[in-house]
């Protein structure tokens, strides 16, 4: 963590190595400069906060980029915080900052979202319209290939919106089904028509298996659907040529 403490001129009274060292100077360097001559490009972003704790605010964890004083490594990201310091008066005397150096969690933050973005378009260019459903089995996420087919908004679909759009026929079964995976744990696998934007009946075929928490207790189902509509057609054509035979 970086410290210092500054006068009432934003000037330098003390500091210790490790803020010295994020601002690329020496702490001999910094004593009884101002801020601004320390931090010319960083600056402008701070000044705000620093006036508001002259006028006696406490001003805790503003997220601040800055660039790194090694040539070639990454900007820095910093989180600061800033505290006046009264006299016995109750006057503002000074105001001592905190830097605290979150570079590495931010990078790190950085590369999970763009995992996640990855994995999220992946899924959604495969043969599978992915879902997730929580451990109650209602749905927390749909496949946007899913809410186009049958014309409902995911925001629709989420919790049971989603049987709105199952054929009549199919909706006892299919929750006759999901019920008792629910109830026992086991993976879910159940076929039924749903009603597509134009109107039309289509088979799909949704699968999913249950993931399970540290004390063995379902946390989430993960699965998807897939169209089956040809082969439904292919099925009936099937048992259409074994009648007449």
């Amino acid at each position: 963590m970086g410290l210092c403490f500054l006068d009432c001129n934003l000037r330098y009274v003390s500091l210790n190595r490790r803020l010295a060292d994020l601002n690329g100077a020496s702490v001999a360097a910094h004593i009884g400069n101002k801020v601004q001559e320390m931090i010319p490009d960083l600056f402008p972003l701070v000044q705000p906060f620093l006036l508001r704790a002259l006028q006696g605010e406490a001003i805790a964890g503003e997220e601040v980029s800055m660039p790194s004083s090694r040539p070639g490594e990454p900007d820095l990201t910093i989180l600061v915080s800033y505290q006046p310091a009264f006299d016995e008066a109750q006057e503002v005397i000074g105001v001592s900052v905190a830097i605290v150096d979150i570079t590495e969690r931010k990078l790190a933050e950085d590369a999970l979202h763009e995992s996640e973005d990855d994995i999220r378009h992946m899924a959604e260019l495969s043969p599978q319209m992915p879902w997730i459903r929580d451990a109650d089995g209602d749905f927390m996420y749909v496949s946007s290939r899913w809410s186009q087919l049958v014309g409902m908004r995911k925001e629709q679909a989420v919790n049971l919106g989603w049987l709105e759009a199952l054929h009549p026929e199919d909706l006892g079964p299919t929750l006759k089904t999901l019920q008792q995976a629910m109830h026992f744990g086991k993976s879910i696998d159940v076929e039924y028509r749903v009603k597509t934007a134009q109107g039309e009946w289509r088979w799909l075929r949704s699968r999913g298996s249950p993931r399970y928490g540290p004390a063995g207790e379902i946390v989430r189902w993960y699965g998807g659907w897939e169209d089956i509509e040809e082969r439904k057609e292919l099925e009936e054509a099937l048992r259409k040529s074994r009648a007449r035979t």
